[in-house]
């Protein structure tokens, strides 16, 4: 159940980025300009938190390549979007809830209206960025802002976002079921493998 709703999200998500594609990409308009990323979105740095001061539960603790622990306390309100700044750089995680990205990363704040930041976060997969710091291996914020976008209007934007909430709400139930059946499965296989429950045959 678990692999199955994980292969049903990453269908979800391919169909979101197709979406993405086909208005931004493939159907672009010859009215629309020529910007760059910082036109849109500003880079925040996370904060520095140790696994060793991490609660392990609370909020999602969102290091360059995804999820890597849990906190009591958050940093960024959610729903958000963490790229990696160090390590597995530029790899795009979307957050559904308030969660504390740590210093290996950047996470965005809009500059425009945009309820979700499903634009934000399907604009930035199709983006490659690269170590582009010379004195230390990272992404450079400066570089990455600099970034040229094309600049769609503000009211295709909103009707993206609209189209992708129902896409979004059914990867968010998803996730919750994954937690619950993965918490189930972690209390009852220790169970199951010293013999403390049978199961009848």
């Amino acid at each position: 159940k678990i692999d199955l709703l994980n292969r049903q999200n990453k269908t979800i998500e391919s169909m979101a980025e197709t979406l993405f594609r086909q208005w931004f990409i493939e159907e672009v308009e010859k009215s629309w300009k020529i910007g760059v990323l910082g036109d849109i979105i500003e880079l925040v740095y996370g904060k520095g938190l140790t696994e060793e001061k991490r609660t392990g539960f609370g909020f999602p603790v969102v290091g360059s390549n995804g999820i890597v622990g849990h906190h009591s306390e958050f940093l960024a309100e959610g729903p958000g979007v963490v790229i990696g700044r160090k390590g597995t750089l530029g790899t795009v995680t979307y957050i559904f809830e308030n969660f504390f990205p740590i210093d290996t990363t950047y996470y965005i704040k809009k500059k425009n209206h945009s309820p979700g930041l499903f634009y934000e976060y399907s604009l930035l997969k199709t983006l490659s960025f690269e170590n582009s710091d010379s004195a230390v291996p990272g992404l450079n914020r400066d570089i990455a802002l600099s970034e040229e976008i094309i600049l769609s209007p503000q009211s295709k934007r909103d009707e993206f976002n609209q189209c992708c909430v129902p896409l979004f709400k059914k990867i968010k139930n998803n996730l919750s079921q994954i937690r619950t059946l993965e918490k189930l499965r972690d209390t009852l296989l220790p169970k199951l493998m010293s013999g403390e429950i049978r199961v009848a045959v």
